[in-house]
């Protein structure tokens, strides 16, 4: 059987045990008797934690899929204010996609993450006079 390939460093949307905020994980090595788990070292604090990889492929997987009918979907418009939940159509990009979040950027600006099927997640302004 063909082993996936191993990368150094993974960047999760899950945060750290001890620090409790998102971070790049360095994958240390493979868990002793425990299929498909992977020590992983926080990279703010260090942090050493098991990280079962199959869960987060799953997580990864379930995020990507965007299931939105194009008849269903707002235009795009950095003017309009948008809600979690929302259908969006990029024109620019021909994608459709769902707000996921909403941000404030560190100018101050309102911004939301939208996950769409093409693309994956992109950060939009929105609510610009």
């Amino acid at each position: 059987m063909a082993r996936a390939k191993l990368t150094k460093y993974i960047t999760l949307s899950n945060v750290c045990e001890q620090c409790t905020k998102p971070t790049k994980f360095e994958l240390l090595g493979e868990v002793a008797g425990e299929e498909g788990k992977r020590w992983a070292k926080c990279g703010r604090c260090h942090h050493t934690m098991m990280l079962d990889l199959a869960l987060i492929q799953g997580e990864r997987k379930s995020a990507r899929e965007v299931n939105v009918a194009l008849e269903d979907c707002i235009p795009y418009s950095p003017k309009n204010i948008y809600t979690v939940g929302d259908a969006i159509y990029h024109k620019m990009w021909d994608d459709v996609g769902t707000v996921v979040s909403k941000e404030l950027a560190t100018n101050g600006a309102q911004a939301i993450v939208v996950a769409f099927s093409k693309i994956g997640e992109k950060r939009l302004i929105e609510n610009v006079a």
